[in-house]
């Protein structure tokens, strides 16, 4: 009896153990399977497409830049401009809004404007709202917003190069001719 009493307390205490491993067993795998998980998604992380749109400005000039700043390529990209997108040449951007396929650190540049025109134009800087939605290479639909705000150029100074000089000539000129062109369609409307 003390045998089998003996063998009784000894299987009791492995069978405890054994049931103790097999938690720390569990454990460790949801540990790892957590583990697993954040890997994953860092991975798709970093390794996903990104899409930015901002105004890039050098020197006076304005340019909208659709860059994708992603280490993958970014599919079926819808931009949806602000509906007050304008700047002075009346520009139609709509061939913009939908592009197939942007590669990694690609851009699309694009002349928007002269600063100091569309300061004379809107009064000001406005403030435009960016909307992106596009597609990572894991078939993931991602959906930015970017709003882009140059109010910062109203107390910034510029070195001016000659052709800047001569650009804001040609602007001066322009807008004189319009003056004048509109005052000609008023004298010859009233004959």
């Amino acid at each position: 009896m003390d045998i089998e009493c003996l063998s009784l307390i000894v299987n009791i205490i492995l069978t405890i153990v054994t049931g103790v491993m097999a938690i720390a067993t569990y454990k460790m795998a949801c540990s790892t399977r957590k583990s697993v998980d954040e890997m994953e998604i860092s991975r798709k992380e970093s390794n996903s497409a990104e899409v930015v749109v901002y105004l890039y400005v050098e020197y006076n000039r304005i340019y909208l830049v659709i860059e994708n700043v992603g280490k993958t390529v970014a599919k079926n990209i819808i931009l949806n401009f602000d509906s007050s997108l304008k700047n002075t040449h009346n520009t139609d951007f709509s061939s913009l809004e939908k592009i197939a396929f942007l590669p990694p650190n690609y851009k699309i540049k694009t002349f928007f404007g002269m600063s100091h025109s569309i300061r004379n134009e809107f009064q000001g800087f406005p403030e435009y709202i960016f909307k992106v939605i596009f597609e990572t290479i894991y078939d993931e639909s991602v959906e930015r917003e970017y709003i882009s705000d140059l109010n910062f150029l109203n107390s910034v100074e510029y070195l001016t190069s000659e052709s800047e000089t001569l650009e804001m000539s040609l602007y001066k000129i322009r807008k004189e001719l319009e003056k004048t062109n509109n005052s000609l369609e008023k004298i010859k409307s009233k004959k």
